[in-house]
């Protein structure tokens, strides 16, 4: 598979540089451009690359800004570009994979650019072997092709697999949402509308703007007033519906109010009916009307 390239650098002529050095290698494709720290930020998200040429500076921000804000993933991806060799390490602790010293040596870069190769095979084959242990159910032929069976969370600075048949609740927080599973708790940069879609199939429902449920961790429900349900999950956890999505829970769970046994007992009596009497086998029961 071609390796897509970014790069991001005010300076036109670094550019053309590495675009030279990428037409000498094989499978090395340049998928967009960038002057801005801003633009660049916009064209990784849209373009989605398999590896980013970051320069520590640019007219609006400083290219460990631009690092700090991208998604882990393209963090992980990124090879910052810089004239102080002070910056390298700096480079390392914000997460990036490596940094180039200008002007650009085409056998270093070309260097840059196998590791960058090698780590994505390798990051690859371990995510299709969790995609495997967390559903062993799912076809090769499935996991090859990268449907989403499975979900990611961070926790103390640690990727995990996530089964996404174990997650009781996700909740949105700002640019993130929380995995709740039982006791622990995940984040992940992702967004409630997406993942709404994406596990409708597993068993999801939105029971509020920044609220989706696991349908088989769902303990009981209550009806609560004017629409809304109160959800008790087996974990003990206690949530709320927003009356916006009280069709939507209704439509996917059976919830229906029922009329109290005691009213269904005294509704004859709200027609003058006041009992009925049982009788011997073979006669009809005889009522007693109120006078």
């Amino acid at each position: 598979m071609p390796l897509n390239v970014l790069v991001i650098d005010y300076d036109a002529h670094a550019r053309t540089q590495i675009k030279e050095f990428c037409g000498r290698m094989d499978d090395v494709l340049i998928v967009g451009e960038a002057g801005t720290g801003a633009d660049g930020l916009h064209a990784a998200e849209t373009l989605r690359p398999d590896l980013l040429f970051v320069a520590v500076r640019l007219p609006d921000r400083s290219g460990f800004d631009v690092l700090r804000v991208l998604r882990r993933r393209y963090q992980r991806r990124s090879i910052m570009m810089t004239s102080d060799v002070q910056d390298g390490s700096t480079a390392i602790a914000a997460g990036a994979i490596g940094c180039l010293v200008k002007p650009l040596a085409e056998e270093a870069f070309s260097a840059s650019v196998r590791l960058a190769r090698q780590r994505l095979t390798l990051r690859s084959a371990a995510m299709r072997g969790a995609m495997r242990a967390v559903a062993p159910a799912v076809s090769h032929k499935e996991v090859e092709s990268g449907r989403p069976v499975f979900l990611v969370g961070e926790r103390d600075h640690r990727l995990y697999p996530l089964d996404p048949g174990q997650v009781d609740f996700v909740e949105s927080a700002g640019n993130y949402v929380k995995y709740h599973l039982s006791q622990l708790t995940y984040i992940a940069r992702e967004s409630i509308k997406r993942l709404d879609t994406m596990l409708a199939p597993a068993g999801f429902i939105r029971i509020e703007r920044s609220l989706l449920v696991n349908i088989r961790a769902i303990a009981y429900v209550q009806p609560i007033g004017h629409g809304t349900f109160a959800f008790t999950l087996a974990s003990g956890e206690r949530l709320h519906s927003g009356y916006g999505y009280r069709d939507a829970i209704l439509s996917a769970l059976p919830i229906r109010r029922r009329v109290p046994r005691r009213a269904k007992l005294l509704e004859p009596a709200r027609q003058g009916v006041v009992a009925v009497r049982t009788a011997p086998k073979g006669r009809a029961p005889k009522v007693v009307t109120a006078k």
